[in-house]
């Protein structure tokens, strides 16, 4: 996983880790079970940005509808256990751009999404694996 070194001049609350993590997306009113997938773009502390490529439209027309007070349910897999807990949008940037091709470098979609009331064993989880990933990233780089 390709990431860019960091080099301190990072002006947001929380480190970002760019990393693609796949999570399963459960949205308030929607029937149980109904899930989608996507992946991460970036995880931090203080949240995920999604990505979401043109061929999945009907997660394109969940998120464009979707409020931000609105609670989404998301799991993901970090470190070979499953974390579940809910996010709510920050922002969502939708683009379509004809000229270049969907994929998971040009996403056509972009959610930021921000933690919601994580339990303390959620927010260790994730930080163990941020620290972990810069740890591996940064034992190679020197």
């Amino acid at each position: 996983m390709a990431r860019d070194r960091f080099d301190g001049k990072e002006r947001r609350a929380y480190v970002r880790l760019n990393t693609a993590l796949t999570v399963r997306l459960r949205f308030s009113g929607d029937q149980p079970g109904k899930t989608y997938t996507a992946n991460t773009k970036n995880i931090s502390h203080g949240g995920l940005c999604i990505e979401v490529p043109k061929n999945q439209k009907e997660l394109i027309e969940k998120f464009s509808a979707t409020r931000e007070n609105s609670s989404i349910n998301i799991e993901v897999l970090i470190l070979n256990s499953t974390v579940e807990f809910f996010a709510k949008p920050a922002w969502i940037n939708c683009r379509l751009d004809r000229a270049k091709k969907s994929t998971n470098k040009n996403p056509v979609l972009l959610a930021g999404m921000v933690f919601n009331n994580l339990t303390e064993d959620t927010k260790k989880q994730i930080h163990d694996y941020i620290v972990e990933e810069f740890v591996k990233y940064y034992d190679k780089a020197v």
